[in-house]
Parts: C-alpha cells; structure tokens; sequence
C-alpha cells in the first residue's frame, strides 16, 4: 500500500500532454461519442445508473440518455462471463462540450487524447478495464484548455508511483485513477492536473481489508472518498482511491457490492436523496464487484444524523429488530430508509424493497376501495348487509339462523365505523375477537358461524366497538359487488391505479414468507407466534403486506392535498373521514371515521398490531401548528414487538419527532 498526500495547490497552466504508451487492437469497435450541454444544474439534477451492459446495450443506452439531454458522468467497463460489460451513470446538468468512447485499445487511447487536445479537450475519467486478459479503455473528455494536465496509463505499481512523484513534485493533483490488468500483471491508469483545491491523499494496491481501514481513518481526520477503483490482480481484490479534505456534503461509500447488492444499495440511497457519482466495476475471478460512491445534496449531513439518530435510539431502547419508514411532503416522496434486520438468521439488513405486514393499516385500504364503489354507484352507505334483502342475501344461511335478528340492521356504514353492535376486539365483554376464533375455518365458514352464534351487544349504529370482523365483512361485500376477489379488485381499483405493485395479502406460516417479505418476532415471555395467525383470512381487516413506499404510493392518491390527484372526489373523501357520531361503550365522543382516525387539526391515521407487528399510517396538514401548514404523509413498519410486560417502539412519537427534526426538507420527488 503506498499512502500519497500533498496540500491545496494554485498553479493553473495551459494544457499539457505526455506521451502514452501503446497497446494491442481492441476487442470491439470504439464508436460511443457525444457533445451536448445543458441549460438547467443544481441539486435536484436527474441522473440514471446502468450496469450489465453489454457493448451494444451500453452504446443504445448511451444514445437514449445523451438524446433527453443528459450527460455521461462516470463509466466503468468489466468482464462477466468472458465477454465485457459496461456500468455507467448519466446525469442531467450543465457543463462543457464533452466527448466519450469505449471498447479503446492502448493506442486508439493515446492517439484519441492527442487528437482531442488539438480540439481543446482533456480527458476527466479514463477507466482501464480487462477482457481475456486484454486491457481496454473508456474515457471522458471534456473541452477545457484552462487547466495543465497530465495523463498516464499501462503503468506498473512501480512505474505509478514514480510519475506520481515526479508530478506531484511539479505541483500536479491526482485526480482519476484506475487499476486494472494486462496480461493478469497490475497496471494503472491516472490523470494528473495542476489546479488549486482541498488537501488530498491518495492509495493504491490496497486489499480490501486495507481499503475499509484506509477509508475509516480518513473520515476519523475529516477527509472523504472522492475517487475509487477496483481490480482484481492474481485472484485478489485491489482498490486505489483519492481523498480530499471534508467538503460538508455527505456521501456515502460501498465497496464488494454483488450485482443484485449494487442494484438494491443504489435504490435504498436514493430513498435517501443520494445520488451516485461514481461506479467503479471488476470481476473477482467469478462474478461482477462493484465499489461506488454517493453523494446528498438534499439533506443536511446534520438533519440525515437527526433522522438516524432518532430511529434507532428508539429502536435500541425496545429491542426492535428492524423498521422500515418512508415520509411524503406536499406529495413528493422525499425520504424513506431501512433500519435494522430483515432476518435475524441470515444477517440481512432491511431495504427499502422489504414487505412487511401492516395489520389493521390494511383497513383505511380496504375504506378507500369502498369508497371507489360508492363513488361509481355500486354500493351506498345505507345499503343493508345480511338477511334476503342485503348485499350479501343469505350467502352465508338463512335468516332464520341467525342468532341475532338485529343484524338485518346492519348497513355498510356500520361497518366501516365499527358501530354494528357488537363483534369487536375488545375481550373484557367475555367474547373474544372472532377473526381470532375458530382458526381452522374458511372465512365463509366463520361468518356463518359468528351469525348462528355471536349475538351483538347494540344496537346497529349506536355504540363504537373497533371490530376486525365487520372489516372482514366488507371484503366480502367488494367481492359480491364487483365479482372479483378482494384481492384482485383492490389491486385493480386502487393499487395499480396508484403506482403501487407490492401489495400482496399475507401467508399464515413462515414457509409462505412472500418474496422480499421480512421475518417475524415477538420478543420476551409468553411471546405469541407471530406465524399462528390466519393471516390470508384476515385479508380485508390485517391481511395485507407492503413497503411503505408503496403505502404512501396509495395514500397520496386519498389524501385531499391537492399536489396529486385522488382516486376519490373531494366529496367522497369528506364522507370517508368525517367522525361516526356513535359513542363508545363508555358514552364518550369517537374519533374515528370510515378507516381512518381523525381528529379537528386534521389528521387522518391509523396503526396496526399483531404479534410480530407494528404498523402506522399518517396523513397530516398543520404538523407546525395553524400557523404554518404543510403536508405531510408517512407510514412506519417493524418486523417485532414485544410480549406483555415489555415496551413496544412509539411509532407515533418517533415519526413525529423525525418529521420535526428535521430543518430543510428537499424539493425532490423519489417516487
């Protein structure tokens, strides 16, 4: 490992270029070029990221992006399974006329940065990479004759070191290097340029261990990655890389990424509000690696600490094992992030992709499908359930059968409100929920049941009792109604409609774990089994299971906001949150609507519980007081709780003081 530092410099000369030295014909034809420019620039620049190119994929994708005005920032070429492969970001923003090629032999190299200097150019990245042991080139230009430069390749370690002295001595930065074989020998390429900026450091031929420690030391003394390359000499993982002294803006740096870890890390960070900035790509022997680096130029480093801070401080203080949340503002999806384990076995880390149960977070969903129907003139809110004359007939036995006869009074605004008399959660009337009773039995089954031997404790429409069992009702009505199953009219009608595509009703056992989807725990003595539960029957009521993201895809599409428009008219979500004028059992006021919480500031939320479960939806307006108003939506999710004797995570406090943590959201849409 060979350490290089040197302090800010301010010299800045004309161009220079040195002679390069040559190399055999390439494997392919090196026709990828541009030059453009663009008008608009700043921190909510678009930017796209591609990897496993191929040739033609890359030069296809290349044309696409440069024709919507983007420019190619950063390229890596790479070998997978003996043919060459390329990853490459583009980015949409301003800057110099700018030139690139690929697929370059030693010599079209050499004699492309020569013909280029004529016409004013200077390379910015030069990436060395190898295919069948054959070295090849992709490189940067842009046209910038301000600045002196200096531009090596085909170096040894030895050789590197020597012409990084020599320029160094003369003044020069580096500021691009890349290793890379020829013939299985470790060789470099670099540029150098005599410009003023931060201090600097600069490594190469470190193992990755010594890359990690090389890396921690340097942010320890306040110097960040700037540069990385990765390559693989005789078997073993090598990285060069540049530090400068701490600029203030976070970034974030990951190395021995797999191809399908590099593709999930570049979406979990810009969740985030990161952007990549740099790939850099080799194969280990038997596989792609990836190093990249990231940076935010939408969250402070301090407010991103806050958000961090907060969350597993919270998490820590009551064993959560893992969290998952995404937060909205006036619409835009502006951060979500992971937190913890997926899966306790196996080591994995949540992601933003990872499915989680959300319980009773499933009945503002299962509200706003009603309320679609009741919208398009299928359903109305007087509309009786059971008995001959009810939407459901006596699908589910005669009327003569029913334990209760008042139950031919029940009407789907009942059951939305949670007001048809009786068949609630709450065990201390001495009957228990039933959505949690006779386990084994289909949901026709225990409806008939519940029917024949449940009888209510009200009647219909006078006492607020929270019951999972009326929501369960109302799935079967969407299925009658629209002839489809719940599940499908759901993704149908609201789902798809939103952009949201992880919804899925969950599996009772852990074998039917659904893709992506966490595991479960419920922690301490006496724990339930968070997989001895009738999660499939629970679907309309609990069953469903989703990102956050995804939840806030739907939410944003029913919240009355006018930044995205509503899969509901604004008369419709009137109805749907205005409060039940039934008391509860106690002859207090509710403060609950048709699936939804609400309260006078207005706010609109629910939360969800089952073992193994946390969960909790919001939707507010004023979250700084009248005086100020704004809007926010924002759901969290855990993958644990804990048995009785334990505290569980306040979600609703942890969301609210992130939210207010934080002292400049961006304007960016992640969605």
């Amino acid at each position: 490992m060979n350490p290089f530092r040197m302090k800010p410099l301010l010299a800045v000369l004309s161009a220079l270029v040195l002679s390069l030295t040559g190399c055999e014909a390439p494997e392919e034809v090196p026709l990828t070029s541009g030059t453009v420019t663009q008008e608009l620039a700043g921190p909510y620049d678009a930017w796209v990221a591609r990897h496993g190119l191929s040739g033609s994929q890359y030069q296809t994708e290349f044309s696409t992006w440069v024709g919507q005005g983007y420019r190619l920032t950063y390229v890596s070429g790479y070998e997978e399974g003996g043919v060459v492969r390329y990853a490459a970001i583009w980015e949409k923003t301003s800057g110099p006329a700018w030139q690139a090629y690929h697929g370059l032999s030693s010599a079209q190299y050499q004699s492309t940065v020569e013909s280029l200097m004529a016409q004013g150019y200077r390379p910015v990245l030069v990436n060395g990479y190898s295919v069948g042991g054959v070295p090849y080139f992709a490189a940067i230009f842009h046209q910038d004759s301000s600045v002196a430069w200096v531009a090596r390749h085909d170096m040894s370690s030895s050789q590197y070191q020597t012409e990084f002295n020599t320029w160094v001595g003369q003044g020069y930065r580096l500021t691009h290097v890349s290793g890379y074989t020829s013939g299985g020998a470790e060789r470099y390429a670099a540029l150098w340029e005599k410009s003023s900026g931060p201090a600097w450091r600069a490594y190469h031929g470190m193992s990755s261990s010594q890359y990690q420690s090389t890396f921690d030391t340097n942010a320890a003394q306040g110097y960040q990655l700037v540069k990385v390359s990765g390559y693989n000499v005789g078997g073993t993982d090598k990285y060069a890389a540049i530090f400068q002294a701490s600029s203030g803006i976070p970034t974030v740096a990951r190395h021995a990424l797999s191809s399908a870890a590099y593709q999930q890390t570049v979406q979990d960070l810009k969740y985030q509000g990161y952007r990549p900035v740099l790939v850099s790509a080799h194969s280990n022997g038997s596989q792609p690696v990836f190093a990249m680096l990231w940076q935010n130029l939408t969250f402070s480093a301090a407010d991103l600490q806050r958000i961090d801070n907060t969350v597993l401080q919270a998490m820590a203080n009551t064993n959560t094992v893992g969290l998952s949340l995404a937060i909205t503002r006036r619409g835009r999806l502006v951060f979500a992030k992971g937190y913890g384990l997926a899966d306790q076995g196996s080591n994995t880390p949540v992601n933003t992709s990872h499915r989680f149960r959300v319980a009773s977070v499933s009945k503002p969903m299962t509200s706003i499908g009603i309320m679609r129907l009741i919208e398009s003139g299928q359903l109305r809110l007087t509309d009786r359930v059971f008995g001959r004359s009810g939407l459901l007939g006596e699908t589910y036995g005669a009327e003569s059968t029913y334990r209760d006869s008042r139950v031919l009074n029940i009407t789907v605004q009942h059951l939305l409100e949670h007001t048809a008399g009786g068949w609630d959660n709450d065990g201390s009337d001495g009957s228990g929920d039933p959505m949690f009773m006779q386990t084994g039995m289909s949901q026709a089954q225990l409806i008939q049941w519940v029917l024949q031997n449940v009888p209510l404790e009200f009647n219909p429409g006078t006492t607020y009792q929270y019951s999972n069992f009326g929501y369960s009702v109302l799935g079967r009505i969407i299925e009658r109604v629209t002839g489809k199953t719940y599940e499908a009219y759901m993704r149908d009608q609201v789902f798809t409609p939103s952009g949201a595509t992880s919804f899925a009703v969950g599996g009772d056992t852990l074998s039917a774990r659904l893709p992506n989807e966490v595991v479960y725990y419920q922690l301490g003595a006496g724990a339930y089994n968070p997989y001895g539960m009738p999660v499939r029957r629970m679907d309309a009521h609990g069953g469903w299971v989703v990102t956050p993201i995804d939840l806030l895809r739907v939410t944003v599409r029913a919240d009355g906001f006018s930044t995205v428009p509503d899969l509901l008219s604004a008369s419709t979500l009137s109805t749907m949150t205005t409060r039940t004028t039934a008391l509860d059992t106690s002859g207090n006021p509710v403060y609950y609507a048709k699936g939804w919480a609400v309260n006078n500031i207005p706010n609109w939320w629910h939360n969800g519980y089952i073992p193994g479960t946390l969960s909790m939806l919001v939707r507010t307006q004023n979250i700084y007081g009248p005086s100020r108003s704004e809007e926010f939506t924002w759901s969290v999710m855990t993958n644990s709780n804990n048995s009785s004797g334990m505290s569980d995570i306040n979600l609703d406090g942890l969301m609210w003081n992130v939210v207010n943590g934080v002292s400049a959201w961006p304007e960016h849409d992640l969605f």
